[in-house]
């Protein structure tokens, strides 16, 4: 055995050793604490929360963070496509739970990854010490959730954790840069087609193509309407709460609807999130201003 592979195997016991430490700990009462944690880094938590911050806080904020947290969901695909490590559910001595969570490799951990882009990058944009505390506790609940409920190694949740703050620090240089030099209509339009489509060369299997479609009707969307509907949100929150509901109920229809009637296969997988996207920032604002539930803005 070469020195290599002592350490490995050094490394795969300690790992090993640290979840069943964790584990120690089990209670029915903390296995149900744990699994509503890890709930919260699925892909139904965003989809339920990324719309109603764009419909009901802030359009700028919201769009920028479902452009981050796709792009990082994408890279998160395609890095597990390529480690392609296991997890530890079926090691003997460790419990898993909530296994349906859980159908892909290892290494690194989306809901990790998710969760530090999601938070870390809403703690940018609210710049309060309460929320900095929030987002930590919410990010490091999440990380031990998936440790404790069996379905990941410590090494992809600290792999995660990293790999999503990269991405935070990225957007928020990205957006500063924008800020300071404005870019056309027509530039944004191009990059919000051109920068997905380039995406899907690198790794396009399925859950690539997803995450490239929803990129494309999302940010194209987004574009669109402020070049033509110009959405703005009402003074008065009070206002927005149930228009933003009806938006988020539209989206989930929508997404269960186009599950049924489209092929699962590609191209079909990117048409739907594609028509995900259009519809929570171009159809959505549309049907709003229509009803005369928000103002149109100024150019």
């Amino acid at each position: 055995m070469t020195s290599r592979d002592s350490a490995g195997r050094g490394i795969r016991i300690l790992q090993k050793d640290m979840l069943l430490w964790i584990q120690g700990f089990a209670a029915s009462w903390l296995d149900t604490l744990m699994i509503a944690f890890s709930f919260v880094g699925d892909e139904e938590f965003y989809v339920a929360t990324v719309p109603l911050i764009y419909y009901l806080i802030s359009k700028r904020a919201g769009v920028r963070l479902a452009i981050v947290l796709a792009m990082s969901t994408f890279v998160n695909y395609a890095l597990k496509v390529f480690f392609n490590a296991p997890r530890p559910i079926g090691v003997e001595g460790i419990r898993s739970l909530y296994v349906e969570s859980a159908p892909s490799m290892s290494f690194p951990s989306g809901h990790a990854q998710g969760s530090a882009t999601y938070w870390g990058y809403l703690a940018t944009q609210v710049r309060k010490p309460w929320f900095y505390g929030l987002a930590g506790f919410m990010v490091l609940s999440i990380m031990l959730s998936r440790l404790y409920l069996g379905v990941h190694w410590p090494i992809d949740v600290a792999a995660g954790l990293v790999f999503g703050l990269l991405f935070v620090a990225g957007m928020v240089w990205a957006d500063g840069r924008m800020t300071e030099r404005p870019l056309s209509f027509g530039v944004k339009l191009a990059l919000g087609i051109a920068l997905p489509l380039l995406l899907l060369l690198v790794y396009h299997e399925a859950d690539g193509r997803k995450m490239v479609g929803f990129l494309l009707g999302c940010w194209s969307g987004y574009v669109l309407e402020s070049h033509t509907i110009r959405m703005a949100l009402p003074k008065s929150i009070w206002q927005r709460i149930l228009p933003s509901l009806v938006g988020v109920a539209i989206l989930f229809g929508l997404r269960a609807l186009l599950k049924d009637v489209l092929p699962l296969s590609a191209p079909w997988d990117l048409v739907r999130y594609l028509l995900v996207g259009l519809t929570a920032t171009l159809a959505i604002p549309w049907l709003f201003v229509k009803l005369r539930w928000y103002p149109r803005g100024t150019a």
